[in-house]
């Protein structure tokens, strides 16, 4: 991840500890964020699930850990990053794949096309 990413995804931890928090309206402690899309700039969208959130950049999936409101993110010794989830419960599978269908539906509306280099057929859509 470059740093320009880092930066970006920092960013986007601090507001939603701002505006996810045990503390906003779109927050219950029992299942968490209120299940939605927003977009963050023109080329970023972050789509909310019950405990974390998976964030688009271009075309890049990352995806965010949240505990009871609280979005962390930061970088160990070693240089790895903490705050980027990479495993959760089955309980919790649903409101993934909620969120990432919302966030594929969000990407086809309001993205580019990308097509398989030096056809027309279709690959993806990239913010």
């Amino acid at each position: 991840m470059n740093m320009d990413t880092k930066t970006i995804l920092s960013g986007i931890v601090s507001w939603l500890n701002e505006n996810y928090n045990q503390d906003s309206p779109k927050y219950n402690i029992f299942v968490g964020s209120k299940p939605e899309v927003i977009k963050y700039d023109d080329h970023t969208a972050i789509s909310l699930w019950s405990c974390g959130a998976i964030v688009c950049i271009g075309s890049i999936l990352y995806f965010l850990q949240e505990d009871d409101g609280n979005w962390s993110m930061g970088e160990n010794e070693d240089g790895s990053w903490y705050g980027l989830q990479s495993s959760f419960s089955i309980g919790w599978a649903k409101s993934f794949a909620d969120a990432l269908t919302r966030l594929i539906d969000y990407t086809k509306e309001n993205g580019e096309p990308v097509y398989f280099s030096g056809t027309d057929v279709l690959c993806h859509y990239s913010l």
